[in-house]
């Protein structure tokens, strides 16, 4: 008796023919999909014109905040904002741009108060000294900013700050003359009744290697020379105070606090 092999097929295109028809599917969701997003994308896009012309966003308050020696009128007339503003539509950082573009201004901060209130806050430059340039004098902040001309009847009760020249100012303040006589300025500010920051009368930064100061009621020169701030301070504040305890500082011409390593030299006037 004869033997009926089994006959077998093999239908090798079926798993393609499933996988290709997911992936169409799968294609036709995620067309729909993204016109679905688009779609609400147009419609949240209409809503917002819409709103940002709408007067219930109108701005009918504006609250300045942080203004000395700039006027909150000024800074309300740099932001751009009127009555015919919106808060929705209102592009926060162009008015911030607008109103740190004033020279006393070194941050706004811009907050919406919703629905119709806006807020500004300045924080303005405070000047630590005033430095003297071909151009005028310029009140100059801690970080080494001329960022305005002082011009009469201006406060001027600052150290001055001589010797610089715009083409020569330094990138960056650390490590330079010009910060070394800005942590001065800071020390004597913080510092003893024996040099207060009232008795720097000017910082004149002399060339690489020196900075040399002269106080309001005496202005002999007091050479500094570079780095150690601190400690020349510190040094310094003994000096004088010797100098006055021994009545010999109307005799003084010149101190040296870069004599030597941790040694001061001072020289008298000759009495005639």
């Amino acid at each position: 008796m004869r033997k009926i092999k089994p006959i077998q097929q093999r239908y090798g295109g079926g798993k393609k023919s499933r996988s290709l028809g997911l992936k169409k599917k799968l294609a036709i969701m995620g067309a729909g999909v993204l016109l679905l997003a688009a779609g609400f994308a147009l419609v949240g896009l209409i809503v917002h014109k819409a709103l940002g012309r709408s007067d219930f966003f109108q701005i009918t308050t504006t609250s300045i905040q942080g203004c000395r020696q700039t006027t909150k009128n000024h800074i309300l007339e740099m932001s751009g904002v009127d009555v015919h503003s919106n808060l929705l539509a209102l592009d926060t950082r162009k008015v911030k741009a607008r109103i740190e573009a004033h020279e006393w201004v070194e941050s706004a901060e811009i907050e919406r108060d919703w629905p119709n209130r806006l807020i500004i806050v300045v924080k303005e430059r405070l000047p630590v000294a005033i430095v003297s340039l071909d151009n005028g004098l310029f009140y100059l902040d801690q970080n080494g900013v001329a960022f305005a001309q002082v011009l009469p009847p201006q406060d001027m009760d600052y150290p001055i700050i001589t010797g610089m020249k715009r083409e020569e100012w330094p990138r960056t303040i650390k490590d330079s003359r010009l910060g070394e006589a800005l942590q001065f300025i800071k020390y004597a500010g913080q510092g003893s009744s024996i040099l207060p920051k009232q008795n720097v009368s000017e910082l004149h930064v002399d060339g690489d290697e020196n900075v040399i100061l002269y106080l309001v009621d005496r202005p002999f020169p007091i050479h500094l020379g570079s780095g150690n701030v601190g400690a020349k301070y510190s040094r310094l504040t003994k000096v004088l105070y010797k100098l006055y305890k021994s009545k010999e500082f109307n005799k003084t011409a010149y101190v040296k606090m870069d004599y030597g390593l941790n040694q001061v030299l001072v020289g008298f006037e000759e009495m005639v």
